[in-house]
């Protein structure tokens, strides 16, 4: 089995969170619980949240929404990348 390159689960989360798909760079460092929870989770929060919000600031949320699934989905690629550091 080869080793997983920890930039590669960075740069995963990075993308794959910006839009919508947080937890990919999870599965791709072998955590697939893991990465399964993250994506079936925020799905479910950030529609939740993102719909309240965008109905409570009629609309100006959705100009919010990229940044705030990219900020997510750094924080996850940045736990990913330490994760698969300690645990090669």
């Amino acid at each position: 089995m080869h080793e997983r390159d920890p930039f590669v689960a960075l740069l995963l989360e990075v993308v794959g969170g910006f839009f919508g798909f947080l937890g990919i760079g999870w599965i791709y460092a072998g955590r697939p619980a893991v990465g399964i929870l993250l994506l079936l989770g925020y799905w479910l929060l950030d529609w939740v949240i993102g719909l309240t919000l965008t109905i409570g600031t009629f609309g100006a949320w959705c100009c919010v929404w990229p940044a705030q699934n990219l900020v997510f989905g750094a924080l996850s690629g940045y736990l990913a990348y330490r994760w698969l550091e300690q645990h090669p």
